[in-house]
């Protein structure tokens, strides 16, 4: 086409052919945006639950008459590299960094355990974020907060629960490699097969029975790790107390001396095998007051419910959708305006 002489009046716009008229067409019903939104699952679905969080957001604020801000923590189950683990630090930040300056911050968790010795550093990460008067950090559980979660939990003021959510017991998993597949198991079955054998031996030895066999036994025993069991053990009752008596307790018993004594017992109650038998042990929330705990557990017609149920829901859909086959999200960090997750083999 020739270039029009400088000064010339400009050509006419070239009016659009068929198939820009029909492009148009499409492009402006509102079916269009849909199905658009449909191929692009991801991002439509992350702009749900950040719509969700806010929404939760708006519902706490109410409620508690003080700005609040939500930050999600949720793990997959059944996954090996869905633990709670140190890596989870820079992540949980960059999210609390979002809500940085709230008077209240809400961390909803979704989490099998994991490594307990991180515990205490995320409370005082959750807590450094928080300001002005009424300050207060509540863990939100909608399904399940077990082991090292638990003992998370311990550092909020309080912990709202629902009628299908659950704590657990507080004895720390230790990874074990059983046929080339990582196993959890609790720390508490390496220390009570010792403990047996040696009541075992005593009681033989004392009836003059054989004891060759038993000792054997003991002698197979790799008695160096089953000593760390007990401090991993002594650790995780350790943490309990110190998250009880700095925050959680605080409220309710002002004086120290007292606070102690009774962090010291709840920390006892979340450890014992005569309550609680096997780890995986269901605590509902009634279960958790009971202990002593600070629970509030919500109706399941709840509004507040109602939204932490449906946001949790949409993430268990969303680490379960193949993105980028064949990774899977196995950890999900959001706030309203931000989210990063973990992508692991299945």
């Amino acid at each position: 086409m020739a270039t029009p002489p400088p000064g010339a009046p400009p050509s006419p716009p070239t009016p659009p052919n068929d198939a820009q008229k029909s492009a148009a067409k499409v492009s402006a019903t509102p079916i269009f945006v849909q199905v658009l939104n449909e191929c692009n699952v991801n991002a439509d679905q992350l702009a749900k639950r950040q719509k969700l969080i806010i929404k939760m957001e708006e519902t706490l604020t109410r409620r508690y008459g003080s700005a609040n801000r939500l930050v999600s923590y949720v793990l997959r189950f059944g996954h090996a590299k869905t633990m709670m683990s140190t890596s989870d630090v820079p992540s949980l930040e960059s999210m609390l960094s979002s809500v940085s300056g709230a008077e209240q911050i809400n961390l909803l968790v979704h989490s099998p355990g994991g490594d307990g010795t991180i515990a205490e550093k995320l409370i005082d990460i959750c807590r450094s974020h928080l300001s002005g008067q009424n300050q207060k950090l509540r863990v939100i559980v909608p399904n399940l907060a077990k082991s090292a979660a638990t003992i998370l939990a311990l550092g909020a003021d309080e912990i709202l629960m629902g009628h299908v959510s659950e704590l657990g017991p507080i004895d720390p998993q230790i990874p074990i490699i059983v046929s080339g597949a990582t196993q959890w198991v609790s720390a508490f079955a390496f220390v009570e097969a010792r403990d047996k054998l040696v009541e075992q031996i005593k009681e033989a030895t004392k009836k003059k029975e054989p004891t060759a066999a038993l000792l054997q036994q003991l002698a197979s025993l790799n008695i160096p790790f089953t000593d760390e069991m007990e401090n991993q053990i002594a650790f995780s009752k350790k943490t309990a107390i110190t998250l009880l008596d700095k925050y959680m307790l605080k409220a309710k018993h002002p004086k120290p001396g007292p606070r102690g004594k009774i962090a010291a017992e709840i920390a006892e109650k979340l450890l014992s095998k005569q309550l609680f038998p096997v780890h995986g042990h269901y605590i509902a929330g009634a279960t958790a007051k009971q202990v002593g705990l600070q629970v509030e557990v919500l109706d399941k017609d709840d509004e507040l419910w109602k939204q932490v149920w449906e946001y949790y829901i949409r993430c268990e859909v969303q680490m379960n959708i193949q993105i980028q086959p064949p990774f899977i999200k196995n950890k999900l960090f959001e706030s309203g305006t931000a989210s990063l997750s973990n992508q692991e083999m299945p």
